[in-house]
């Protein structure tokens, strides 16, 4: 969902975005009076705060997969030793085949839970700072009295209805976006107050992967 984001501010937003400033266009000739209108207008640029807002919302996201790939890895590690063991005492007595290539998979429940708070609340941040920032739609014309104008300056925006659409789009997307982290924090953490058991080890002819969470288990099903 972030990275469909992402993608269509880069495509869509930047052809919109490109001359924002340069079109502009305030109803005075007073040095310096548009410069500081458009300041107000938007005291950051909408797309780099899209872009800047999607990258905060899939960081807590990038920082969990690498930490899954890290232990991946080491259980993979882990798992090829043992094999070897396996292959040079298969006479050990008391060992069955299946027990030998057991490994213990880490819990990755307590940290993809985190992540999500993570995630949800960075994307609550966002969503406040950008209504209290530029609201929901795109004003056609912006009324300006602050210093150097001498008096009241009216603004006319380029492509507002453009910027309009964009704008609610991006809203849809951020709060889909919400929802659906919401939903899979609530359910991760139900799956995770009712201590389903989950399967403690991983082996050739065994398919569990730990904790039962479907969002851990999809993010280990990659390492296999």
């Amino acid at each position: 969902m972030v990275l469909l984001r992402m993608v269509v501010l880069i495509l869509a937003g930047s052809p919109v975005y490109q001359d924002e400033q340069e079109r502009f266009v305030c109803n005075t000739l007073q040095p310096g009076c548009a410069n500081v209108c458009y300041d107000i207008f938007a005291p950051v640029s909408h797309l780099r705060f899209w872009l800047i807002q999607s990258v905060s919302v899939l960081l807590p996201s990038a920082i969990f997969g690498v930490y899954v790939l890290h232990k991946g890895a080491e259980l993979a590690a882990r798992r090829s030793r043992g094999l070897e063991d396996a292959s040079e005492d298969h006479d050990a007595p008391g060992l069955t085949p299946g027990a030998r290539r057991c490994l213990t998979v880490p819990d990755f429940s307590s940290g993809y839970v985190v992540h999500l708070c993570l995630r949800t609340l960075t994307e609550a941040a966002f969503g406040a700072l950008h209504y209290l920032l530029f609201g929901f739609l795109v004003p056609k014309r912006f009324s300006c009295t602050h210093a150097p104008c001498t008096s009241v300056v009216d603004c006319y925006v380029s492509r507002p209805t453009e910027k309009s659409i964009l704008m609610l789009f991006v809203w849809a997307m951020c709060a889909l976006s919400f929802l659906l982290t919401v939903a899979d924090l609530v359910c991760s953490v139900c799956w995770k107050t009712q201590g389903r058991p989950g399967t403690p080890f991983l082996s050739q002819t065994e398919t569990g992967l730990g904790p039962h969470f479907p969002g851990v288990q999809l993010w280990v099903s990659l390492l296999s």
